[in-house]
Order: structure tokens, then sequence, then C-alpha cells
């Protein structure tokens, strides 16, 4: 009887020690200076402090979007979750979330204009710039909308099936807040030479499927 009492004494005098070993293997990561060059040498669990005192923590697709190594169109190898509705929800980063839906559609969530500068970088070399043509029938390259009840950066990028009747093309629709100061809508296409806006008796692309929104949080 006494050496089983010594024994469980001797357990819960270790348990403290066990619980910091695996308090200390969840977070080996190291704090890193929140710079690109620093962001480039990192691997993955370094963590930047922000002003907050939060820690934000690099994942391994961060890191290759700093080196200009990630593959965009390949999602295939980040951390996903699926929920009861077929959505995959894929977290390149803390600032970068992709959800893939059933239907081939996608949208993104961006929190921080560094991840948003990086994958409008990957659009515009896969996509088409499309203007919009105002009321005076003169071009823009994006719009300027209304802010959101949130001073913060936020940016969703939208990928959606368009059709005119006859062929299908991808549309890329991005709404950005509080970008360099400005609210804006841009719209890029998987074909050159799109034009949407005040554009009568040019025929008309419509979205094909179910259009998918995300809410922003406010954090």
């Amino acid at each position: 009887m006494k050496k089983w009492i010594l024994m469980l004494i001797i357990v819960f005098l270790c348990l403290p020690s066990v619980f910091a070993q695996t308090k200390q293997g969840a977070n080996t990561g190291k704090e890193i200076r929140n710079l690109v060059s620093a962001v480039k040498a990192a691997s993955p669990g370094d963590y930047i402090l922000l002003p907050s005192g939060k820690k934000y923590v690099l994942t391994k697709e961060e890191i290759a979007i700093a080196k200009g190594e990630f593959d965009y169109d390949d999602l295939s190898g980040t951390q996903t979750e699926v929920n009861d509705r077929g959505i995959e929800t894929k977290t390149i980063s803390q600032a970068h979330i992709a959800y893939i839906y059933p239907d081939g559609q996608a949208t993104h969530i961006l929190k921080t204009s560094v991840s948003f500068t990086a994958f409008m970088r990957h659009i515009s070399n896969t996509f088409y710039l499309v203007h919009y043509i105002d009321f005076m029938e003169d071009p823009h390259e994006y719009i300027e909308i209304d802010p959101p009840n949130f001073d913060v950066f936020r940016a969703s990028i939208q990928f959606q099936t368009i059709s005119d009747g006859i062929e299908e093309l991808q549309a890329v629709n991005i709404t950005a807040y509080n970008y360099d100061g400005e609210n804006v809508y841009i719209r890029y296409c998987s074909a050159p030479d799109m034009v949407w806006g005040n554009i009568p008796d040019r025929g008309s692309y419509k979205p094909v499927g179910e259009s998918h929104k995300i809410e922003f949080d406010v954090e």
C-alpha cells in the first residue's frame, strides 16, 4: 500500500514538468522581426509579435509566398477543413483564408496589405483587367465603393464562372476596403478586352450558379 502511495506522489510531482514540456513543444517557433527578409529566412511556427501583443504565426505557405515560390493554383497541401455542406476552408496564413465551394467557385479573404499585394500579383499575371465603363462612356480600372462599418484593411476576392449563354469564362471580383486609403471594387477576367458597367448592346455575361458571399469579421 505504501508503495502505491509513493508512486502516486511521484506521478503528481512529475505532472507539472510534463505539462511544461508539452506547452513548450506546442510553441517551438522563435520570434522574428516584421520584415520580408526575416519572413524569407523563417521556419514554419516562427512568429511576429504584433503591437497588440498577439503572435502572428507563420505557415510554410506564407514563407514560400515571401520567397516568390508559392503556387496559388495548387492549394492541395494547405491546412484544410471541410464542413457538412462540403465547403473547404483552406488556411494559407492567418491573413489569407480560402473557401472552396462544391461547385468549384472560391472566395479568398485577406486581412493584410502584404497578403493582398502578393495575391494580386498572381491574379494580374493570370487574368486580364476588366475596365468599368461609366455613364459618360469613360473607362476606369476600378470604382470607389462605400466603406463598411470598420476601418481596418479587408479584401474579398471571389472567383466566379460567368456566361453569355454560349461560352463560359472565369471572372475575379475584388472588393478591397481601406487599401492605401481607398475602398475599391476591381474586376478581372480570363478573357482579354472585356468591359462592364454601362455597355448596352454589347452582350451580357451573367454568373453561372450560386453567388457565394463571405461576411468579414471586425477583429
